[in-house]
């Protein structure tokens, strides 16, 4: 799983070629040729000529043998292209990450609390090792891409299947978006929970939702659902006090939502669970929309030193996922009761 004229050819092609081949350190074994290929890292960040004076001048030790080796870089290139030596490097690259990601899992599977979460971020290590080799799209690439989605946005203009029901809010947004994640804060009590409920009421009638509530059972939010689509009193609900007619109004309210695409978890915990659960769901496109109830109930499994951090993390990371997975995400927020001051709790 190492050539060493591979790593030389790919040198020699960037720093005397000119070629523009995206290399990083640890795609190298040879020392020396590691410490070239941290140069060269180093003097893209800075935006700086690569040469063979300004790849020497970035290593430290004797210079002139620092010049010697570099200059002899090529010695070996025999009628193999650029693009034959850069592939075949990330080629290696990617084997020795694939079996050192292995044995990791030999080692520290059996000390695993959570399988499912260690199998996800397996698998998106996996994924990560999968993409080294590939190409950063040009600007006129994206423009194409860009174009295309505004062309099916046009086509799409009669789907209404990401719209919450809220017609002035709708009227604004024009409904909600993939790979965006919205925040809706809010002093407790001032109906978040309903209001989100009444959207992924509306968007599971087409769509597959999932509302993962760290606040209020199945059989809360449930209720909650039935009481507003049968216009029963949630009140009586609970107490037990219904009359006749009221069951007819809750048989038939329970048929409707029913039929709803809508998943309610209460079993997540942290940032990771989510992730864990989105992704699984999205790869057998069973999932449309995420909403969380709410952001400051959801732990994490990193340390910080300060709650705020690990709330900020947590955002990061919905954020981020939205955009990997490509669905718009609504968390709930929980705000301090003090309305002046608006600052999360």
């Amino acid at each position: 799983m190492y050539d060493e004229e591979i790593e030389k050819a790919v040198l020699y092609y960037i720093i005397f070629k000119k070629e523009e081949l995206d290399i990083e350190e640890s795609d190298f074994i040879n020392m020396k040729n590691k410490l070239i290929a941290k140069a060269i890292e180093e003097l893209k960040l800075e935006k700086e000529e690569i040469s063979i004076l300004s790849v020497q001048s970035k290593i430290k030790g004797n210079q002139k043998q620092i010049l010697e080796y570099i200059s002899n870089l090529g010695n070996n290139i025999y009628g193999i292209t650029a693009e034959v030596c850069y592939n075949k490097l990330k080629e290696l690259s990617k084997k020795r990450k694939v079996f050192e990601l292995a044995q990791n899992i030999l080692t520290n599977v059996a000390e695993e609390e959570s399988i499912d979460i260690y199998i996800q971020d397996c698998i998106d290590k996996l994924n990560k090792i999968e993409k080294i080799n590939t190409k950063e799209k040009t600007f006129v690439e994206q423009i194409a891409e860009t174009t295309s989605e505004i062309e099916r946005n046009y086509n799409n203009r009669n789907d209404y299947s990401l719209y919450t029901g809220i017609f002035d809010l709708d009227k604004l947004t024009c409904g909600l978006h993939n790979q965006e994640l919205t925040i809706i804060g809010a002093r407790p009590g001032m109906g978040k929970t309903t209001l989100t409920l009444q959207i992924a009421q509306e968007i599971a009638k087409k769509k597959n939702v999932v509302f993962a509530s760290l606040e209020m059972s199945q059989t809360q939010l449930i209720q909650k659902m039935i009481a507003k689509q049968s216009i029963v009193n949630s009140y009586k609900m609970r107490l037990g006090t219904l009359e006749e007619g009221d069951w007819e109004k809750i048989a038939k309210a329970s048929i409707k939502l029913s039929e709803l695409n809508l998943t309610i978890n209460t079993r997540v915990r942290t940032i990771q669970d989510i992730e864990v659960i989105a992704k699984r769901l999205k790869n057998k496109d069973k999932l449309d929309l995420l909403i969380i109830d709410y952001i400051q109930l959801l732990k994490s499994q990193g340390k910080f030193n300060l709650r705020e951090q690990e709330v900020a993390e947590i955002s990061r990371r919905l954020k981020l996922l939205s955009l990997e997975i490509n669905i718009p995400i609504i968390a709930l927020c929980q705000l301090n009761r003090n309305a002046n001051t608006g600052e999360p709790t």
